[in-house]
């Protein structure tokens, strides 16, 4: 009876530990020719990317070696100021919700350690790289608004550059954070919900 006592008391010490180590989540998106996006979450001394796929990644490369490249369409200032307008709509939709989940996520020690946002963008007229730059510079302000006020973050870093002498879209983001094991589940339940509503308004 003694030792199954141990046991029983081993593995809720187990289970407790684990449950206190923090996951470390970092999240990164560039876009300048293409869009890449990678995913890594870090878990005491495992290290795991979960985007992309590795297996998918190289079968995406042999088959894009293996096949005609795509011709890249030139973008225009009414393209990336329709898909502003629609990021700004959808935002605005679910600006609460993320609320909510921050303020939770904050109650459970999740802590963003920083988040970096670096553009450069420019348009064929001078004036409307001064609209998008308006229009941009309201959007990234009102998310970050959202964040900070709503989350412990550690470190912001923005740089937001219009060019007013070339045509030229870039765009990187990073951002990392970390939270206590035993909340994900609560947490993936609200980013999924608020997910399914994103995709619900970028169907409008």
């Amino acid at each position: 009876m003694q030792i199954f006592l141990i046991i029983i008391a081993v593995l809720i010490l187990a289970i407790a530990i684990c449950l206190s180590i923090s996951v470390r989540l970092s999240v990164t998106y560039e876009k300048y020719d293409t869009s890449n996006a990678e995913i890594i979450l870090k878990y005491g001394f495992i290290t795991y990317k979960l985007y992309p796929n590795q297996n998918k990644k190289e079968k995406s490369e042999k088959e894009e070696n293996e096949g005609d490249k795509p011709q890249k369409e030139p973008f225009s200032f009414e393209q990336k100021k329709q898909e502003l307008e629609k990021y700004i709509r959808i935002f605005n939709s679910i600006k609460e919700d993320i609320a909510k989940v921050l303020s939770y996520m904050t109650k459970r020690a999740v802590v963003f350690d920083s988040i970096e946002i670096k553009s450069e963008f420019g348009f064929d007229d001078a004036m409307q790289t001064g609209i998008f730059t308006g229009l941009y510079n309201g959007f990234v302000y009102s998310v970050l608004g959202v964040i900070h006020n709503n989350s412990k973050l550690r470190n912001m870093e923005v740089n937001l550059n219009p060019n007013f002498e070339k045509k030229c879209f870039y765009n990187h983001l990073c951002c990392i954070l970390h939270i206590k094991t035993v909340h994900i589940m609560i947490i993936a339940f609200n980013v999924l919900r608020i997910y399914r509503k994103i995709k619900k308004e970028g169907r409008k």
